[in-house]
């Protein structure tokens, strides 16, 4: 494989220069601000969990440190495979994701679901085959965003389950899950309106899973103060 072969997925691009999808890439910022907030979330829950009385405290919560530096990852995996456009910047892009999605459903599951480390894992394992084999399943009606729609899945079945444990984070889930399948709409519309509008719809998709992300850590965030909380 030529890991330099230039690769032209989008309908912004129109030539191998590095500026070529100026939207796509400067959209990535949006990671990095989101992560920025959240980043202030998680310091003011570390902040308030080490100022409790509780022997069980939110403190040192690196799971949730984990995820925002992946938001980070994200964003700059993003924005090199937006400018080079190449075989290795592809996997820049797509392995924060893909890892992210494996974190957030692993912690979901250990978490929301209270399921015991094995059991976490296990299921972990079930959802990274469902990811494997999301775009053949879903190809004829997603193209090339069927690869997300398991993590879509999960995130409206988390909202579901853990309704009945805590109302607000399903809540929170509800949204994000909301936001990302409008946001999975702008990504499959990129091509086939790119004749009406040249600079595509992709960099929409960026700003919108940069809200999904943040609201997913927030909400990782916010539960874990809750459990512990109800625990004092």
């Amino acid at each position: 494989m030529d890991w330099n072969q230039h690769l032209n997925q989008y309908c912004e691009r129109t030539s191998e220069v590095f500026w070529s999808e100026p939207l796509n890439a400067l959209s990535n910022a949006a990671f990095i601000i989101a992560a920025l907030i959240v980043l202030k979330i998680w310091f003011t829950a570390q902040k308030n969990a080490k100022n409790t009385s509780s022997t069980q405290t939110n403190a040192n919560d690196y799971s949730s440190l984990f995820l925002i530096g992946l938001l980070v990852v994200i964003g700059v995996g993003s924005f090199l495979f937006h400018t080079f456009a190449t075989q290795w910047a592809m996997l820049a892009d797509i392995i924060p994701i893909a890892i992210f999605m494996l974190a957030y459903f692993f912690l979901a599951t250990r978490w929301y679901m209270r399921a015991s480390y094995w059991l976490a894992w296990g299921s972990t394992l079930l959802f990274l085959g469902a990811m494997a084999f999301g775009p053949k399943l879903f190809s004829g009606l997603l193209g090339s965003t069927a690869g997300y729609a398991p993590a879509l899945l999960a995130i409206f079945l988390f909202a579901i389950l853990v309704r009945s444990t805590n109302h607000t984070t399903s809540k929170a889930l509800w949204c994000a899950s909301i936001i990302f399948t409008l946001s999975m709409g702008f990504r499959i519309l990129d091509e086939p309106i790119c004749s009406i509008l040249p600079v595509g719809t992709h960099s929409l998709w960026h700003i919108l899973n940069a809200t999904v992300l943040f609201i997913l850590i927030r909400a990782f965030i916010r539960f874990k103060t809750y459990l512990y909380g109800a625990a004092s």
